[in-house]
C-alpha cells in the first residue's frame, strides 16, 4: 500500500497485528521507499532503538502519549526541506 499511496511518513508501533515486527516493517519502508517512521510504542528501550536505527526514525513517542506530541512530530517532519 505504501508503494502505491506514497505517504510522507508512517506512524509505527513496535508490535503489529499477526505478531509482525514494526521495526522490520519500518526498516523495509525506509530502505525500499525512503519513508521514515515515527515510532509510537511502549517499547522505547535502548536495544529497541538501536535495532530501529536503520529505519532513520523521525522520533519516538512512548505510550501513553498526548496527541499534541504526535502532531508536533508530524508537523516538524513535514516542514523539513527534504520531506
Amino acid at each position: 500500500m505504501a508503494g502505491s499511496q506514497g505517504p510522507d511518513l508512517a506512524v509505527m508501533d513496535i508490535r503489529l497485528a499477526d505478531r509482525t515486527d514494526g521495526v522490520e516493517a519500518a526498516i523495509e519502508l525506509f530502505s525500499t521507499l525512503g519513508i521514515r517512521s515515527i515510532f509510537v510504542s511502549a517499547h522505547a528501550d535502548v536495544e529497541t532503538r538501536k535495532r530501529a536505527a536503520p529505519a532513520s526514525p523521525v522520533g519516538w513517542l512512548q505510550k501513553p502519549y498526548p496527541a499534541e506530541a504526535l502532531i508536533r512530530l508530524i508537523r516538524a517532519h513535514l516542514s523539513e526541506p527534504s520531506a
